[in-house]
């Protein structure tokens, strides 16, 4: 045999064996991992099918679902309502530990504009309609869009024309709260925020993430409003004892553990339509890619810009093809190990009622793992070639902001209802107690835990009259009550070192803050 064949044989043994080696390595291995981690999940009683996480359908009689919908349809046509400068502010932070009463300001205003209450006023009746059907729509147990869960990921993405109206809607009843405040009546602006609080528990079966997250962001417009008007000069008892009871309804974990379920399943068939087929993937990924029949370069004929043209296509191509015939399948394992790791710590969160020690031990277990400090690719890097490597599990770490966002609207809420109650105590006997105990059990069935550490809330009695209401706040640490700064904006502030409820700002810090506005 001449030396030239044996030595294509040699090469060709060497591709097939290279070849051989590849494919168990990027493909048939991962592939068995993945497959081997969902039979430990299913033998621990873990559901991954859409059928298997469903929320329990809601009776058409139980549904105000219809009447949202009009006051959507109202609220677009009231496009006054839609300015955002009829959106006064409320509880603004003007000193750490401290905001400005809204509604008690000459005018509406913002850090590059100023409003009058008249128009703020006008604003708010042209939708008074929608709000009369929101407050309609709060006497029903649910607000249930009807989403067909079976056609993820295009259910997902049909909620979304819903939520920015839900969001608005919620805005607008703050809105109006204010101006109830401003012109004294305490009533309307209680039913008002009631019925903000009824939207945001009745979307409480939402099985998508970003349903509840939204829900989250609703129930920090409440606290704000809450707040305000926990300031009335005229809010009576029964008005108080209302936006209690409307507070306590709220529910956060076991909705964001269903919604997390509904998307770990949901992905799971996400991922599976885009291995299918080039097309799928170009969808869903959100890139699609340039038809190999166009240059994408405007048609110069430029032969440099041809190649390029060509370099790009072929990189974008490589890797989605990459990903999904190899590459998806370490891609689906991390993201189901990271989805397991949240769901444990929600779980352990709803058994044992606190977030810490599970929110830190969560964190280590996602480094572990590799989800918040995998290295860069450094060839993929060089090529410029798009690393899909992580199309899904990337977005892994920010479950970890979820669990975070859950536990301060938890907080907020056992806060809110502590401050009610405050309220309450002080309006019977002309000043705030020593303690929480004092509260019980005229104003709360037990003192409020404080959901980071499990330990009642924080309260200290001031020299003034006034009081300090804190939780610890995400660290886990206390402080003594020590405030975020101004410049977080948010008394619940990521960088706050602890979750300290506002007192309001003197005339002297409201003017300050007016003189000398955070830059």
């Amino acid at each position: 045999m001449k030396a030239r064949w044996k030595i294509l044989i040699a090469v060709g043994i060497f591709l097939a064996v290279f070849t051989a080696i590849w494919i168990m390595t990027m493909h048939v291995r991962p592939e068995k991992e993945l497959g081997a981690y969902k039979k430990i999940l299913r033998d621990k009683g873990e559901k991954l099918e859409i059928s298997e996480v469903l929320p329990p359908s809601v009776p058409p009689e139980s549904n105000g679902v219809e009447l949202v919908q009009s006051a959507f349809t109202l609220l677009d046509s009231s496009s006054s309502g839609g300015d955002w400068r009829n959106q006064p502010f409320m509880m603004q932070m003007v000193a750490p530990g401290k905001a400005l009463i809204g509604w008690q300001q000459p005018d509406v205003r913002g850090f590059d504009f100023t409003n009058s209450w008249d128009n703020v006023t006008a604003a708010a009746e042209a939708s008074r309609s929608a709000r009369e059907m929101l407050m309609q729509a709060a006497a029903y147990p649910a607000i249930d869009f009807q989403l067909d869960y079976d056609k993820w990921p295009d259910s997902s993405e049909m909620l979304m024309k819903y939520l920015s109206p839900l969001k608005r809607s919620a805005q607008s009843l703050a809105a109006a709260a204010m101006c109830d405040l401003h012109n004294g009546d305490s009533a309307s602006a209680t039913t008002n925020i009631c019925t903000l609080l009824a939207l945001v528990q009745g979307e409480h079966s939402d099985r998508t993430l970003i349903a509840q997250l939204v829900r989250i962001a609703m129930t920090a417009i409440a606290a704000d409003a809450s707040w305000e008007l926990l300031q009335s000069t005229n809010v009576n008892d029964a008005e108080l004892a209302k936006l209690q009871k409307n507070w306590e309804r709220l529910e956060f974990i076991e909705p964001v553990e269903n919604s997390l379920l509904m998307e770990r399943a949901g992905t799971e068939v996400t991922i599976q339509k885009m291995r299918a087929n080039p097309e799928n993937f170009n969808r869903y990924a959100g890139m699609m890619l340039v038809s190999s029949g166009s240059s994408g370069m405007g048609g110069s004929g430029d032969l440099l810009d041809e190649l390029k043209d060509f370099w790009n296509k072929a990189k974008f191509a490589y890797a989605a093809s990459m990903w999904r015939s190899s590459w998806s399948y370490s891609d689906e394992l991390r993201t189901l190990q990271s989805d397991q790791i949240v769901l444990e710590t929600l779980r352990a969160v709803e058994t044992n009622r606190v977030f810490n020690p599970a929110y830190t031990n969560m964190l280590n277990r996602l480094a572990v793992i590799g989800i918040t400090n995998e290295p860069d690719n450094w060839l993929l890097s060089k090529l410029d070639v798009p690393d899909y490597r992580r199309l899904f599990s990337e977005f892994s770490d920010s479950m970890s902001v979820v669990v975070r966002k859950t536990m301060a609207a938890e907080a907020s809420k056992r806060i809110v209802i502590t401050a009610i109650a405050l309220r309450r105590f002080q309006l019977k006997h002309g000043n705030y107690p020593v303690d929480l105990n004092s509260l019980v059990p005229e104003f709360l069935v037990s003192v409020s835990l404080d959901p980071v550490d499990g330990k009642p809330l924080r309260y200290r009695l001031n020299a003034d009259g006034t009081y300090l209401l804190y939780s610890v706040g995400d660290n886990g640490v206390d402080n003594g009550g020590v405030p975020g700064t101004l410049q977080s904006f948010y008394w619940l502030g990521i960088s706050a070192p602890d979750w300290v409820w506002p007192q309001p700002a003197t005339p002297a810090e409201v003017q300050y803050f007016y003189d000398h506005p955070p830059k």
